[in-house]
Order: C-alpha cells, then sequence, then structure tokens
C-alpha cells in the first residue's frame, strides 16, 4: 500500500524542461527552465518563479539552477527565468518580462500539473528586487497582450540580498552607472523613475510575506536595505523575516554555513506556506 501511494506521487515525467519561450516581444524569445518537484502532487504542485540577478544589464537563468533543484526536492516546482536586460531593453521590460512569466505559468498550469492558486518567487540580487516587486505589485500594463485574464502578483517571497529602496544607501557613482544603463536617465534620488523602481514603495497591508536574506559585508547593495524593508513590512504589519549574516558579502557562497541554513530556512518558510508534499530537502554543497 506504501508503495503504491509513492508511486502515486512520484514524477514520471520529465522532471527539467528547458528553453521554454513564455514570451516573445521586439523580437526577442524570453525564455524559462522548469523544474519539477521529486514528489508529485495530484491536486497540482506549488509553484515558484526564481529570478537571476546581474544589476538588470546581466546574468542568466540556468545561475539559479541550484535553488530550482533545492526547491523540487522540497516538493515546490519552480521556473527560473530570463528577462530582457538593459541597456539594450530600457525599464520596465525587466519587471514586465517577470510579470509575463508568473501570468504564463498560470495560465498553462495544467500542462505543468500546477497549483497557482498562490504561488511563490524567489531571486538574489537584481533577481531579489524583481521577486519583491512581483510580491507587492500586479501587472504594470494593462495593455501587454501576454495572458491578459491572469494575475501577476505573487503571494510568497525569498528575497536575497535584492535592492528594496533606490533613492538610499548606494554609492552615488554606482547608483549613477545603473541608472544611466537601466533606465536611461541620469540618477536623481528623488525622481519618478527611482521611486517606481523602489520594492519598498509598493508595501500595503495586501503585500506578499517575505523572508529576506542579506550579508552584513555586503558593499554593493548595503545591508540597511533589508533593515529599511523589513521596518516597512513591520509597519504593514506584513509577515516577514530577515537574516542578516555576519561576514557575507554580496554573494551567493554555500561555504557560508549559517547563510546556507538560512536558506534551507526560506525554502521551508515557502515550503510551510504552500503546503507541500515534501519537506525533506538539503542545499547542494560544494568542497
Amino acid at each position: 500500500m506504501l508503495a503504491a501511494l509513492v508511486y502515486g506521487l512520484a514524477f514520471a515525467g520529465n522532471p527539467i524542461q528547458k528553453d521554454i519561450v513564455y514570451r516573445n516581444i521586439g523580437g526577442n524569445q524570453v525564455m524559462a527552465d522548469f523544474y519539477a518537484p521529486e514528489l508529485h502532487n495530484p491536486k497540482g504542485d506549488p509553484f515558484v518563479i526564481v529570478v537571476h540577478g546581474g544589476a538588470w544589464t546581466g546574468g542568466k537563468r540556468q545561475e539559479m539552477a541550484i535553488l530550482c533543484e533545492a526547491l523540487a526536492k522540497a516538493g515546490i516546482a519552480s521556473a527560473t527565468v530570463d528577462y530582457r536586460l538593459a541597456p539594450q531593453s530600457k525599464w520596465p521590460a525587466q519587471i514586465d518580462d517577470c510579470q509575463a512569466a508568473v501570468r504564463y505559468f498560470r495560465a498553462n498550469a495544467a500542462k505543468f500539473g500546477l497549483d497557482t492558486t498562490k504561488m511563490g518567487a524567489a531571486g538574489a540580487s537584481a533577481g531579489g528586487h524583481l521577486s519583491l516587486l512581483l510580491g507587492f505589485t500586479d501587472t504594470r500594463d494593462a495593455k501587454d497582450p501576454d495572458n491578459p485574464g491572469q494575475s501577476s502578483r505573487v503571494q510568497y517571497v525569498l528575497n536575497l540580498f535584492g535592492p528594496t529602496d533606490l533613492s538610499k544607501d548606494f554609492d552615488p557613482n554606482v547608483a549613477a552607472l545603473v541608472s544611466l544603463q537601466v533606465t536611461g536617465q541620469k540618477y536623481d534620488p528623488a525622481s519618478e523613475s527611482v521611486k517606481s523602481l523602489s520594492p519598498i514603495n509598493y508595501v500595503d497591508g495586501k503585500s506578499a510575506e517575505v523572508f529576506t536574506i542579506h550579508g552584513l559585508a555586503d558593499t554593493l547593495v548595503p545591508p540597511k536595505q533589508a533593515q529599511r524593508l523589513d521596518e516597512a513590512l513591520a509597519a504593514a504589519k506584513v509577515f516577514h523575516e530577515t537574516r542578516l549574516i555576519p561576514g557575507m558579502k554580496h554573494e551567493f557562497n554555500p561555504g557560508i554555513p549559517e547563510f546556507m541554513k538560512s536558506v534551507e530556512d526560506g525554502i521551508r518558510f515557502l515550503s510551510e506556506r504552500l503546503k507541500t508534499t515534501s519537506g525533506k530537502f538539503e542545499i547542494a554543497r560544494t568542497g
């Protein structure tokens, strides 16, 4: 009987589906890789969008495979997604693509065997920033033709050292360069463009619950950014947890035990919220 039950939960299809075109826009095919969970829920697998970093100008979806593999072990389906990059594609192309990815997987939930009633997002650096926007806002462009009947909003976010308030704390030279590349405008902390880029400005009582991990030695995205988000979510009475890791820089470093434990706790946060079938997993470690 037990064997039959395990067989019924086991995912029989391809656990990884690569190069899924989730959006065609401006001559660009924007792709995702889908990771099925190790245990399949016949009522629909919980699902998380995973977003790479790279200052909105670089990076690629394959860099987040380690996180997708850990989610699969926890019983969570995921898709690591690309998005159009600056400076070729200026903001808000990046958030528009990520929102389109959420809508694509909601529209194709039956095809991938998903329960997308509630969803999560997880990302590092710029990917953390984009994940937070997925949790704090819905579709930015009401005229976007891709699956317009679906919501772009997620309910839970695992934020790995993402920028939260672009108007404060950053090295002015770095901020100036990033602003020109990403928005095409000179950096002005009081500008509407900087305000619209900052997830903290969208926090309210309906915001997604957030689990944040940030290094105290991060000089690129200062740890004060995590503290500012923590304070904003507390003021809005939204559940959140913040882990500040001593000695950790702007990095996903498997060699820091406290960081890896926090990532596992962050995945457990997603697992508990999304009610997965398995709670046993471990992040792959190197060395």
